[in-house]
């Protein structure tokens, strides 16, 4: 089932509310909803954290929440990883407080996207640490032996996490990192905002006028052989074209794969 998890609610495929009608929702795996004003339990959305919450990512037994600090918390623990020391240290900014926006595995590390601030890496959440790439960073992909970080001013690729270059024709605010069909996809903050690569490397616009994302969009999901894009309206791209789903709606947040 896809979810569009909304400035103002989580929509279903059909533009019906699924839930949580007044809250701005950034993530929503299963029963644990991530929202602006915190971290919430459905059915009742019980409130089991107040901080701003911005992703839920899952490894193995353990649901970590992204919330503002930068703070990692281990719901099910309720455990928190307090990365401020890292913040205060290095400067990292943002209108609020910075937070991690990302996971990815690797190989063997478990790398960490903040904005904004320095990406981080180590064996484990509890060992992450701040290498020398700096960014306001979105959202990370490991595609084969390459990582890449989707950021403010566009897309970088690394192999080692020691050099990292910016890929050809992402250049502008990237957000979301998807593969769709053997192909990556992300979009960026333009009329025709969906960009496409067999490689990472290099980029090319995907050619349909639609509507743009704003900052903090997550907009894209492959699903069942299906792409979705959403931000005020939601769509499915194919090769022929096209299709709207449902809209307008309120500003997508992130499209949630919630099977």
């Amino acid at each position: 089932m896809i979810l569009v998890a909304t400035e103002d609610g989580v929509y279903r495929e059909d533009g019906g509310l699924f839930c949580c009608r007044g809250l701005a929702v950034y993530d929503m795996p299963e029963d644990l909803v991530c929202a602006e004003s915190g971290l919430y339990k459905l059915p009742t959305l019980q409130k089991l954290d107040r901080w701003a919450c911005w992703r839920l990512y899952r490894e193995e037994d353990s649901t970590y929440a992204f919330l503002d600090g930068p703070v990692v918390l281990e719901v099910e623990r309720g455990r928190e990883v307090d990365l401020r020391r890292y913040a205060a240290e290095l400067g990292w900014h943002l209108l609020g407080p910075p937070h991690v926006t990302d996971f990815a595995r690797f190989g063997d590390v478990l790398a960490a996207a903040v904005e904004v601030g320095n990406l981080m890496a180590g064996d484990s959440v509890d060992s992450l640490r701040p290498l020398d790439f700096a960014e306001d960073q979105h959202n990370l992909l490991a595609f084969g032996r390459r990582l890449l970080v989707a950021t403010a001013s566009g897309i970088y690729v690394s192999q080692d996490l020691r050099s990292f270059k910016q890929a050809e024709g992402s250049e502008g605010y990237a957000h979301d990192l998807v593969i769709h069909g053997g192909r990556l996809f992300s979009h960026i903050m333009r009329t025709k905002p969906v960009i496409s690569s067999d490689d990472g490397e290099l980029w090319q616009v995907v050619p349909h006028s639609l509507p743009p994302p704003t900052f903090g969009t997550t907009g894209l999901a492959s699903h069942g052989g299906r792409l979705i894009y959403s931000t005020t309206e939601t769509y499915e791209i194919g090769e022929g074209g096209v299709e709207k789903l449902f809209g307008p709606h309120p500003m997508t947040r992130r499209v949630v794969i919630a099977d």
